[in-house]
Parts: structure tokens; sequence; C-alpha cells
């Protein structure tokens, strides 16, 4: 026999029993790093009582919830921002917070102030596409007039919106920097109010252009719109909407502005918003203030993993 063979392998068998062979890990690959953080919807969540309102961002599925901002003042309507910011109004303050995503976890870079606190409620906000303006409505010192303004997302003097008087229940980006759509309410028919959905056309200073209507619930019998939204690969609107007793979702489609296209029922509840493929829409149940998304093309409804909400919830665009 070979001596030399067998003492080495004599000493491997010792030095395996002593614990001194070789690493049984030697060769192969580190674990990968954790996967960043990846908020994608953002909502608010109040303690008992209502004396504290924190805003969160968590996962498309409710993980990794992150509480981003703590106040114990009521916390209006809230948005995504590009560039990892978040729009909000506190207190009839316009205010925009920063924040940053690693493997770590998300945290708050900045809050600023856009706006100094405005005399007059400040109800809804939307942030345009590219990121530099920031659009809102606001109570006036008439009764049911509301104005619509626009700011730059760096500050400034805000802007108003040359509309004719009315109450501008809502306003948003209608899928590009120089169009808007606005929600007016308009007379009580039936016990409810009628409401208009108008696409408006803007030009480089903000002066309109064109206003078309493209829905008005005295045609299509749907009522109490609280929220309107913008696609972002498509001219098209999503709003809850009341059908008889029933909340339901519906889309507008106007990509050919002088016939727009309403669609069907699309799910039961309200409150709702595109992803940023506008493959899946987050929205509040029927029933109860639970959150919930649904894939447009699977037609598969997801309930997501957060607590009850307190206000409106936004997917990132």
């Amino acid at each position: 026999m070979n001596t030399n063979f067998r003492t080495a392998a004599i000493a491997g068998t010792l030095a395996a029993a002593l614990g001194y062979g070789a690493n049984s890990n030697a060769g192969k690959s580190p674990p990968p790093p954790p996967e960043p953080y990846n908020p994608q919807i953002l909502y608010t969540s109040g303690t008992q009582g209502g004396r504290t309102t924190t805003l969160y961002v968590a996962n498309a599925d409710g993980t990794d919830a992150v509480a981003l901002y703590s106040t114990g003042n009521l916390i209006g309507q809230f948005k995504f921002a590009p560039a990892n910011r978040i729009v909000f109004i506190e207190q009839n303050t316009l205010k925009v917070l920063s924040y940053a995503v690693s493997s770590q976890g998300v945290t708050t870079t900045n809050v600023g102030t856009l706006t100094a606190q405005q005399p007059r409620n400040t109800l809804r906000l939307d942030v345009s596409p590219d990121g530099t303006e920031l659009l809102f409505t606001e109570d006036t010192a008439t009764a049911n007039i509301t104005a619509v303004w626009l700011v730059s997302m760096s500050g400034g003097t805000p802007q108003m919106l040359s509309l004719l008087p009315g109450t501008y229940f809502d306003a948003v980006w209608a899928n590009s920097n120089s169009r808007i759509a606005v929600l007016q309410l308009g007379p009580v028919v039936g016990g409810s109010h009628s409401q208009t959905i108008q696409v408006i056309d803007l030009d480089a200073y903000y002066n309109i252009v064109n206003t078309t209507t493209v829905f008005d619930s005295t045609v299509s019998q749907l009522n109490e719109i609280q929220r309107i939204e913008s696609a972002h690969t498509s001219d098209t609107l999503i709003f809850g909407a009341a059908s008889g007793s029933n909340a339901e979702i519906f889309t507008v489609d106007f990509t050919t502005i002088a016939t727009p296209i309403l669609s069907a029922p699309i799910v039961a509840g309200s409150s709702a918003s595109f992803s940023a493929d506008d493959s899946t829409i987050l929205f509040v149940g029927p029933t109860t203030p639970i959150l919930y998304e649904f894939n447009l093309n699977t037609q598969k409804q997801t309930l997501v993993n957060t607590p009850r909400l307190f206000a409106q919830p936004d997917f990132l665009p």
C-alpha cells in the first residue's frame, strides 16, 4: 500500500474528528444581502380617541409597515410624490415629507412646509406626474364655492386657476403635466348632489385652454363620488360611486375626449387608486374600513394586512 496516501487519509480523518477539517461552507457563495424595503402603499392610522395620527408606508401586501410621521393634529388627504416624497395636509398647511429606502428600512429624512397655514379648509391635493407642481382645493369666503390652486413643489405663492365659480370637491392631474380633472358638485337631484367630472387642458402658464365634461351623474345615475384618481399609463380616471344602495368602483376612459366610456362596476368598494403600471387598484372595502387590492388582469382580490384606516389610502405612482 502507498504509505503516503495512508498517512494522508489518517491525518484527514483525525482532523475531521477534531474539528480541524475544511470548512463545509468553503466554496459556497455568501447569502445574498437582504432585499431593500419596497414601500408601495401609503395610509394613516389613528390611536383610540384620535389623539395621534400616523403616516405609514408598507409593501404592496401590507408587510414591512413603517411609521414615517406622527402628529397630534388631524392629517387631511395625503399622496405619494415622485422622488421618495409624500405630500399631506396638516392643520390646513401643505407639507412635504422626504424619505429614504434601504435594506435596513424606510426612514424620514425631512418634513417641510410648502404653504403657511391657510385661513380656510384645504381639502384635496395631488402632485403632477413630473413632481414639480402641487394641485389643491380649498374653501373660499363664499359658501359652497371651492377654489382650485397650484403651487410649486419648491414652495412659493399659490396660483388660483380661473375656473367658473363652483364646488370643486376634488382635483387631480390627468395623466399629464398639462391636463387636470375636477369633480364638481351640482344641484341636488333625487336627494343627492348631482356631480360632473371635467377634464381641463392647461397651457404652459396654467391658463385654461379647454374644458370637457366626461362624466355626468344625471346621465349615469351614479352618485356620492368622494374621490377621483388618474391612471398613469392611459387617459382613464377611477372613482367609487353609489349605484343604488351599493358602493362600487368604476372607471371612465376619455382617450377619445368627445365620447368618454364609463365602465361596468369593477368591484365593490370606494376610494380607489391605481398602481404604477395600472394593473392593480388599491381600495377600501364596501362595509368596513379594510384595505384591499384588486388585480384588473387576473380579477383577483387580496386583503391587505393593515390596521384600520383613518383616511384615503394611496398607491405609489
